[in-house]
């Protein structure tokens, strides 16, 4: 599905939904601009044209792109859409699953492989194109006062600072990376974890707890907007999926880079059912966070429940 949610008397709680388009399946990226809605639901990338945002589709969903892939999981797929300061709509994608991709009709041989990185397309010339290769599942991109872009990752390490036709680690190697001298490392001084050789030991612990809450981290925001605090503007956050929180990581110059630093955490949430998903914040400066809410996460297939989600809005003082 693809919903909208409308607060027509500002009190901060929505109060009307309008279902945009129920045929969709898988989705894991969704944006809205130059006349519609655009959409990633394995294996397509779609374009709903809604012209006059009046909440009903003008026709049906147009196939941009195809081929992109769930072979090997369910987790590791094309995600995130995000609009950069560049005008071009950029997402994500993990390495477990690889995409061959191309305009529908393109011959497998023209088409362009994806596992593991950032892409992006132009929503008026219709290009698409790898941005850069490497890390292990991201998901989330956003950026900072001065158009520098982030994405975090699911699995350790937890965020990179990506620059375009950069490789980082891990990454596998591949003909189009064979002159690059080495792979960028993460550029975190710090885990959200403890146990490095079994990652999912320590989830629960007194001492995971005081890391970060886990290894597995979903949704990237860098906060722009002005209704929190100035000392939360371009610092970056990220849902933590075991920690039931939001993570907090503080960027600091150094050399032509950045390092980031573990800040407080800013969110922790009481119910266990609470799996952070995506993190936003919105043209009043709040921040909205969607939420799973389920038992399981990613690796949990089974009795997964459709109709438990949530979006929190968060603000600073009143609503």
């Amino acid at each position: 599905y693809a919903i909208i949610f409308e607060d027509t008397d500002g009190d901060g709680t929505h109060d009307k939904r309008i279902v945009f388009y129920d045929k969709l399946e898988y989705v894991s990226g969704i944006e809205v601009g130059f006349g519609g809605a655009w959409v990633m639901s394995i294996p397509n990338f779609y374009f709903i044209p809604d012209k006059d945002y009046d909440g009903v589709p003008d026709g049906e969903p147009i196939v941009l792109l195809d081929g992109f892939g769930i072979h090997a999981n369910a987790h590791n797929i094309a995600n995130g859409f995000a609009w950069g300061p560049d005008g071009w709509l950029y997402s994500t994608h993990g390495r477990s699953n690889w995409s061959l991709v191309g305009k529908p009709g393109t011959p497998e041989a023209e088409r362009r492989r994806i596992d593991g990185g950032v892409w992006r397309y132009h929503p008026v010339r219709h290009v698409w194109e790898n941005f850069a290769d490497g890390t292990t599942n991201p998901w989330g991109i956003d950026w900072n006062d001065y158009g520098q872009a982030f994405v975090c990752n699911c699995v350790n390490p937890h965020l990179f600072h990506v620059i375009q036709g950069a490789y980082y680690e891990p990454g596998r190697n591949r003909p189009t990376g064979k002159y690059a001298y080495e792979r960028i490392a993460t550029i975190a001084d710090h885990l959200h974890f403890t146990n490095t050789k079994t990652i999912r030991a320590g989830v629960g612990t007194p001492e995971e707890d005081k890391a970060g809450g886990g290894h597995a981290h979903c949704g990237t925001m860098i906060y722009l907007g002005d209704n929190w605090p100035s000392e939360y503007r371009n610092q970056v956050f990220m849902n933590n999926i075991h920690g039931r929180r939001v993570n907090c990581d503080r960027l600091i110059r150094k050399g032509s880079g950045y390092t980031a630093t573990h800040a407080p955490d800013v969110v922790r949430a009481a119910d266990p059912w609470f799996v952070g998903v995506s993190l936003a914040y919105g043209p009043d400066g709040a921040v909205y966070v969607s939420d799973f809410s389920d038992t399981g996460e990613c690796h949990h297939r089974a009795n997964t429940r459709k109709h438990t989600g949530r979006i929190y809005k968060i603000t600073y003082g009143k609503p």
